[in-house]
């Protein structure tokens, strides 16, 4: 139930996230906005869109489940109730993701030729294992173990493969490249290897915080949908619902973006410019989402149908979605399986104080009354917990085909590149 004061701090913190958003935003002025920035920008707009939709949305449900009720007290009700599920799709955690994620390293991220003067066979096959070839623009090169041609022999279809140009001409091959895919360096190779590693890292933690968020949101919302539609007393305290987003917000901030990279990050091959997130990373996340939707509602559709109260099922509800979202951040810890990367995050401390802050969290929903729960008693708190690892299991079982199809465990082995990361 949403009070008179749940009303009045709701409105005091959204009004803090509106402020911390403003001056995020004047504070990361300077980042360079590309391809991504605008893809994201385009998504944050249908998320404001589709808040609109479900606002309006909810106010007829209300109006139908309480059967037109148009008093005043019964028409803040449908208001807030309408505002409460419109404030989940809200992307108050991702329109500024990408300027607190990015500086420039998107110029970077994509890179697909390196344009040097440095020839070193070593750095060579690690650029190659990236799926980045090079272009080394040298007459002094003796035995080389890559092909070697003339000024004149330039082509396009040449240089899109490692190769030596005798010339010292370092501006030579501009004309036939594209500026964006694109790195000189005529001074340190390793420094350009490490700086496109940090760009990968920083471009791969950015998508899995937006998987991060749609399966944390999408099925808030089904949920609110189904439990309608088929008929349970469902509504979500606007409260709670503005909490989650400080919770969400902070987890992006401090746990997600400052995941440690796969140490296979500099064994793929670039990301396309016109990618803002692959289609399979998106169907996989929706099945996620219908997955996670069936682990929350199970439990309370039985509970109620049987008689019991609900506090009872709100208290179930709350505490499995607070152990998805943490077994959801273990799953997406690494590409190891879940029990792995569980022991491996109690050596992160950005980890173990979000680990605490979900077992807080599931206490007090367990052991206070104000957001209509009730205590459970162990036996159904430990239930909760273990129910919830079901959610996971869509994630871990991609992650086991995808171990099976590649070179092996070495693949994913866990590497904290803190020395290269942007603070």
């Amino acid at each position: 139930m949403t009070t008179n004061l749940n009303i009045i701090v709701s409105i005091i913190i959204l009004i803090v996230i509106i402020i911390f958003k403003m001056f995020i935003k004047k504070k990361n002025k300077e980042v360079v906005k590309k391809d991504l920035y605008k893809k994201s920008a385009k998504l944050t707009k249908l998320l404001y869109l589709l808040s609109i939709i479900l606002f309006i949305t909810s106010l007829i449900i209300n109006l139908i489940v309480f059967e037109n009720d148009t008093s005043f007290s019964a028409t803040m009700t449908y208001i807030i109730n309408a505002l409460s599920i419109s404030l989940l799709a809200m992307p108050i955690s991702l329109n500024t993701l990408y300027i607190t994620s990015f500086k420039d390293e998107e110029n970077i991220s994509h890179i697909k030729t390196i344009v040097t003067n440095i020839y070193d066979n070593k750095i060579i096959k690690r650029f190659k294992n990236a799926g980045i070839n090079m272009i080394i623009i040298n007459s002094k090169v003796s035995n080389p173990k890559i092909p070697m041609i003339n000024e004149s022999e330039i082509a396009l279809k040449k240089i899109k493969q490692n190769i030596i140009i005798n010339s010292d001409n370092l501006k030579i091959v501009n004309k036939y490249l594209n500026k964006e895919t694109t790195y000189y360096e005529f001074e340190n190779l390793e420094f350009a290897y490490q700086k496109i590693l940090n760009a990968r890292g920083i471009h791969d933690n950015y998508i899995r915080t937006i998987k991060y968020l749609i399966t944390t949101y999408l099925p808030l919302i089904l949920s609110y949908l189904l439990l309608n539609i088929v008929g349970f007393p469902v509504e979500y305290n606007i409260l709670l619902v503005i909490l989650l987003k400080v919770f969400t917000i902070i987890t992006c901030e401090l746990v997600y973006k400052k995941m440690p990279y796969d140490i296979d990050i500099m064994e793929r091959k670039p990301k396309p410019q016109n990618v803002f997130i692959g289609k399979q990373e998106i169907i996989f996340s929706i099945f996620e989402s219908f997955l996670i939707l069936f682990v929350l509602n199970i439990p309370y559709m039985l509970i109620l149908s049987q008689g019991g109260t609900n506090e009872f099922g709100n208290t179930l509800y709350y505490i499995i979605f607070i152990f998805i979202n943490l077994y959801m951040t273990f799953s997406y810890f690494s590409e190891r399986n879940i029990l792995k990367n569980i022991f491996i995050s109690l050596k992160n401390i950005r980890m173990i104080i979000f680990i605490l802050s979900c077992i807080v969290i599931s206490l007090i929903f367990n052991f206070t009354t104000y957001f209509n729960t009730r205590n459970i008693y162990l036996h159904n708190f430990i239930s909760c917990m273990l129910f919830s690892l079901i959610a996971v299991s869509l994630n871990e079982l991609i992650k086991f085909a995808r171990f099976t199809t590649t070179k092996g465990r070495k693949k994913y082995e866990h590497k904290n590149n803190k020395k290269y990361r942007r603070s």
